[in-house]
């Protein structure tokens, strides 16, 4: 029988996700919009690239981005859809991180070396991570 009392860990992970996924949205949108200070944190090459990805790359990040932050919302606030969206989210980067490890032209690799890739199936992982974390808490009775 689920229980529908809140686990103390609840809140600290829905915090830590909505910061993850802040995190990512600002990063989405000082790219997207071409903001100056932002990119020149990059090189040439490594700004021309992400600021011009093909329109399937461009529509996972944003699905991993937004969905993820919302995802992450529906979380701190218990609801029991939180898991489909973290799910749909995480789908979006792993795809996201399919292309631009597997068939972009340069691929992330020979743009940032292996930082890049490091850091793509690190934030994968968290993003399953919040993923698997919500739908045990939709089991356990967590989340309506």
């Amino acid at each position: 029988m689920p229980d529908n009392s809140e686990p103390w860990h609840l809140m600290p992970v829905a915090i830590l996700a909505t910061l993850w996924h802040l995190a990512g949205a600002a990063d989405y949108l000082l790219t997207q919009y071409n903001v100056a200070p932002y990119l020149v944190l990059f090189t040439q090459p490594q700004s021309a690239f992400f600021t011009a990805l093909p329109a399937l790359a461009d529509a996972a990040w944003a699905t991993a981005v937004w969905g993820g932050l919302l995802g992450a919302v529906l979380l701190f606030l218990r609801s029991g859809i939180a898991p489909w969206v973290l799910g749909i989210a995480a789908f979006g980067l792993v795809v996201l991180g399919t292309y631009l490890i597997g068939f972009a032209a340069p691929s992330l690799a020979e743009l940032t070396g292996i930082g890049g890739p490091v850091l793509m199936g690190t934030a994968c992982a968290v993003s399953l991570g919040f993923y698997v974390y919500a739908r045990q808490m939709r089991v356990a009775g967590a989340l309506g």
